[in-house]
């Protein structure tokens, strides 16, 4: 972050303190010196919250510098002193192509001793983006205590009852300890020292839909927390994203679990089933070779898969490969390699689910057990000749992840890194602004050497 003439302060002082010096003559030891008044910097601190779901990275300007550049959905950019005065703060949101474009404004008239949060939330699809401008005097927290401020940021979501609790309280006769609509923010609670769980429900009802599980609250922390739309995994309508003054923690619903996906990427093994955790009964049955089998959520922490052929499940491929998921991601895990070698293995790699409402999301993968390194083309068309690959000497088991690309028809090329030879390809596609898309190259038992899966929005899961 880059902080707003922070040395002003400073400056003064130095500055005042040289003319002083100037003042002195070693001629005239009688003259009384009449010390200069220093002036006091008034300060504010500032902080921006991004709390669009749909929305890309943006950087935020003040009075036309740069203030904090790349917060991206769920990001806080920790709290900031600044000189007190005027500020012309704008968010521009990063486009695929490089350019930024300014989407939202807010004229701040920053008081001594104020402490503000900028949250841009709502919807850029529905044109509902907007920044929430929230003041709070500075003031020290009582030692043994911890304070807290929450703000509902889900437009989605309607009245809700929030109900803060010593762990595993029943609240089926309590009252509420605060009730909000979207946009509403509570007044500053200041809370003992302890652990505390974090329930949130419909207005009236005591059904919960979301719940934070234990989390502490330490003494004389500044908790500002928004409930923001979950874009992870799970069923609850939010999450919870904690502001602290220079860190942040994103609480998913204690049961959000994570999202899992096999994909069967080995050209020359039969239709398989998968097992998870020696279950005897298969999570996934009868995927063939480029089969998608669509996310299915499972507990976070170590699992163990093994994947067997459908015809006959003594035949084991992959027998209890360990793997580790964390709560609220999304994985896809692809079998990959080959049978002919005995060699097949499970890859997995993490999946950027969110939608973007102003670009596509393009993840590129190499599972093809017998290709070299690869470069990757994605042009307006099949001609590479004057072409920069996207991606250059991509090996096996390598991915892009997530790449941000403007919506359009595309042609995807992979070629014998280094050389124009097109491997696989070329593969005309058509990307829309919110979409998520996935491409994996694989060995090919019909048309070739190489083929392709394609995957998420190009498709419908199976």
């Amino acid at each position: 972050m880059k902080l707003l003439t922070p040395f002003l302060r400073s400056f003064s002082i130095v500055t005042l303190s040289v003319l002083g010096l100037a003042a002195c003559s070693s001629d005239d030891d009688n003259n009384t010196i009449t010390p200069p008044t220093l002036v006091e910097i008034s300060e504010s601190e500032i902080r921006v919250i991004h709390a669009g779901s749909d929305a890309p990275l943006v950087d935020i300007m003040a009075n036309g510098a740069s203030f904090v550049d790349d917060v991206d959905y769920a990001m806080s950019s920790g709290l900031a002193t600044v000189p007190s005065g005027s500020y012309a703060v704008a968010v521009d949101a990063q486009l695929p192509d490089g350019m930024t474009t300014t989407v939202l404004t807010a004229d701040l008239e920053a008081e001594a001793d104020v402490e503000y949060t900028a949250v841009a939330l709502g919807s850029v699809a529905d044109e509902s983006l907007m920044l929430k401008l929230i003041a709070n005097p500075e003031q020290e927290i009582a030692a043994n205590y911890a304070r807290v401020q929450v703000l509902h940021a889900s437009p989605a979501v309607g009245l809700v009852d929030v109900y803060v609790t010593e762990p595993d309280a029943d609240i089926s006769m309590m009252q509420p300890t605060l009730s909000a609509n979207y946009m509403d923010v509570s007044p500053q609670l200041e809370l003992p020292v302890s652990d505390y769980q974090i329930r949130i429900t419909v207005s009236g009802d005591k059904e919960v839909v979301y719940d934070s599980g234990s989390v502490p609250l330490t003494d004389e922390s500044d908790y500002f927390i928004s409930a923001i739309p979950n874009t992870w995994s799970g069923m609850s309508p939010v999450a919870l994203l904690v502001a602290l003054p220079e860190e942040q923690v994103l609480l998913n619903d204690k049961s959000s679990g994570s999202n899992i996906r096999v994909v069967h990427a080995v050209a020359d093994a039969p239709a398989v089933d998968v097992f998870l955790d020696g279950n005897s009964a298969a999570a996934i049955t009868d995927l063939k070779f480029k089969g998608i089998a669509g996310y299915i959520n499972i507990p976070e922490g170590e699992h163990t898969t093994t994947v067997a052929a459908t015809a006959d499940n003594s035949v084991v491929v992959i027998d209890k490969a360990p793997f580790e998921l964390e709560l609220g991601d999304s994985y896809s895990i692809f079998a990959v390699g080959s049978l002919t070698d005995n060699d097949i293995e499970p890859w997995i790699i993490m999946e950027n689910t969110r939608k973007v409402a102003t670009e596509a999301k393009l993840t590129v993968s190499h599972t093809a057990y017998s290709a070299p390194n690869v470069d990757i083309y994605l042009t307006e068309t099949d001609d590479i000749s004057n072409a920069t690959p996207v991606l250059s000497d991509v090996p096996f088991k390598a991915s892009s992840g997530s790449l941000s690309v403007a919506a359009g028809d595309y042609v995807v090329s992979v070629t014998v890194a280094g050389t124009k030879t097109v491997a696989i390809g070329p593969l005309p596609i058509t990307l829309e602004n919110g979409g998520v898309y996935g491409v994996a190259a694989v060995d090919s038992t019909t048309s070739g050497a190489f083929d392709v899966i394609l995957l998420d929005d190009f498709v419908d899961e199976q």
